[in-house]
């Protein structure tokens, strides 16, 4: 219970309270809170007072409100350059995620103009398109769409892509994806196909980014198209 005749309001004691929970690791990173009935109870204040603590620790960062399913402690955010020059599996092993990913598609599909001007080939040419999904502690976190030149990454067709691809291309075939080209950033909410992939509500808001990846002599290794959730992710210039 909470004290009411403290100086410190009591939505601020909740909110203190609740810090000190997160903190301890009472409610770890991902996990539900209790929903505002319940802790209004159990602290004994009113809902407008749960309603403005929990508010507070929404806008500062510490939970987040997912549609439908209540109120969760945030987890760590990952923070990656815009550039694009760490590959996905790098930037959560810093952020402290395991990760891990599943290929959904891996097809030929012939070049269109635009990819055909990206990727240096011809149109018509043959281009290997790679989907998979990249998690983070086995929650989805990235929708990726790759585009390669099938007649340079072929070999990517049958390969083992449950790891990171970059290491993959450095490692075992000295390519270096080091040099980003023409990079954008936008803003994207969930259609009901990246919802039903990504396990997430339509509408879901996710960081979009169109880029060109070259290697360490300047030649494309791929065209990326990928889509990144919202609430885990700060891009920086």
């Amino acid at each position: 219970m909470l004290q009411d005749d403290a100086r410190i309001p009591m939505y601020a004691q909740l909110k203190a309270s609740l810090l000190s929970d997160i903190a301890s690791g009472a409610y770890a990173p991902g996990a539900r809170i209790p929903a505002e009935p319940e802790l209004g109870e159990r602290y004994g204040v009113s809902r407008i007072t749960v309603r403005k603590a929990i508010k507070e620790l929404v806008d500062e960062g510490y939970l987040i409100k997912k549609q439908g399913k209540g109120t969760f402690v945030r987890r760590h955010v990952i923070d990656r350059k815009i550039e694009y020059v760490m590959g996905f599996t790098e930037s959560l092993e810093r952020a402290g995620y395991h990760a891990s990913s599943e290929v959904l598609k891996r097809k030929i599909i012939p070049a269109d103009v635009d990819l055909a001007d990206k990727l240096d080939i011809s149109v018509g040419d043959d281009v290997l398109y790679i989907q998979r999904v990249r998690r983070g502690d086995n929650i989805p976190i990235m929708m990726e769409n790759n585009y390669f030149p099938a007649n340079r990454f072929g070999f990517l067709e049958h390969a083992d892509l449950s790891g990171s691809l970059y290491r993959l291309l450095s490692d075992e075939h000295g390519i270096h994806p080091i040099n980003p080209k023409t990079t954008t950033l936008s803003m994207a909410l969930a259609d009901a196909d990246l919802a039903r992939q990504m396990n997430v509500v339509i509408g879901t808001p996710f960081f979009e980014i169109r880029t060109l990846i070259c290697d360490q002599d300047d030649r494309p290794v791929h065209v990326g198209h990928q889509f990144y959730l919202g609430e885990l992710y700060t891009f920086t210039l």
